[in-house]
């Protein structure tokens, strides 16, 4: 280091700073953040570290400097999280023996009036029959006279004595021949995690809809994500580490009990869902392990899910490694402050 200019010496530095941020991002899929809760928000950083060790790279590389090769070594290990986040893009394929997959986080329908027209309920249940998916999962669903005429035989949706709350549902053309849900921390939790064994053709595959707790971000707090406000930036971002924090840990715990659930399936499974976390982060790792997700399959582009942020990806389709998906779709649709995405699954 002892040939580098004074400018390059503080490049250096900086460099090796967010060198070290990168590798800490890499084990926040492993770390519980009920242990150490502040490495979860590397892991939530990881796209922009990345990207900006890459442009390191490509300066020392400019100037011809061996401190080139900490980038090299450093990002090759990240690579392989790359595709969590860009999807291959391969080419369509049709398939007669495949059922299609729609999972969508309507926000209740617009039920608070967040989008400021009168006919969100009804371009929501326009576009869930346009794609005629055979299984839709929903997440924030509220009780909408709307959804009757989707005309699903079948379907799960909640407790039939709490209509007018706020839970989940699985519709589907396939017998639902056993329904239930998960219990967090002995409490019923109907907006967690609901789930259906569906009969395809002669075999049963269970099917999980979950939305894990929120980060619950008011106005104000997406406002300063959007174009922070100086004058008040410390109270701002102490308000959102917290609730992130809280968030963290709850996540961390309601993925441990839904996992555990999932080890004893008696048939093979399909995840689906808003997990409000990223794909590097403790919760998508729990609940992913051994099972593949549908975007790194067959995904196009950049990965994303959820409006509000460019680029975040916090809704998903996983599946069983005896199943095979294709055509992932994430659709431009502004109904939500959700995208919905879908796939492809061919049960063997």
């Amino acid at each position: 280091m002892s040939n580098l200019s004074f400018l390059n010496k503080i490049i250096y530095w900086i460099n090796s700073l967010f060198l070290i941020l990168l590798i800490i991002s890499y084990l926040s899929p492993f770390i519980n953040p009920s242990i150490f809760w502040p490495v979860s928000f590397l892991g939530l950083l990881f796209p922009f570290l990345f990207l900006i060790n890459c442009l390191f790279l490509l300066y020392w590389l400019f100037k011809y400097k061996k401190q080139v090769f900490g980038n090299i070594i450093v990002l090759l290990f990240g690579l392989k999280y790359v595709s969590l986040f860009v999807g291959p893009s391969p080419k369509e394929i049709t398939s007669q023996d495949s059922i299609m997959i729609l999972s969508y986080n309507v926000r209740l329908f617009n039920y608070y009036k967040w989008i400021k027209k009168d006919d969100i309920e009804e371009k929501i249940v326009e576009f869930i029959k346009k794609e005629n998916a055979d299984i839709i999962c929903i997440q924030e669903y509220y009780d909408q006279k709307q959804m009757n005429t989707l005309q699903y035989k079948y379907k799960h949706v909640g407790p039939d004595d709490k209509k007018n709350n706020w839970h989940m549902a699985i519709y589907s053309k396939y017998p639902q021949i056993h329904k239930g849900y998960i219990t967090i921390d002995r409490k019923e939790k109907y907006n967690t995690c609901i789930y259906s064994d569906i009969v395809v053709n002669s075999d049963t595959i269970r099917v999980y809809n979950i939305h894990l707790v929120s980060n619950w971000f008011n106005h104000n707090d997406y406002s300063f994500i959007e174009n922070p406000n100086k004058t008040d930036i410390k109270e701002s971002v102490r308000g959102i580490i917290n609730k992130m924090k809280n968030s963290y840990k709850t996540r961390s715990k309601e993925v441990k009990i839904i996992k555990k659930h999932m080890a004893i399936s008696p048939h093979p499974n399909i995840v689906v869902g808003d997990f409000n976390d990223t794909p590097l982060s403790y919760a998508y790792n729990t609940i992913k392990k051994e099972l593949k997700d549908s975007f790194s399959v067959s995904g196009k582009g950049i990965g994303k899910s959820f409006i509000k942020i460019p680029g975040l990806r916090i809704d998903y389709i996983l599946h069983d490694n005896t199943l095979k998906s294709f055509n992932y779709k994430q659709y431009n649709k502004v109904l939500s402050d959700h995208y919905p995405i879908s796939c492809e699954i061919e049960i063997n």
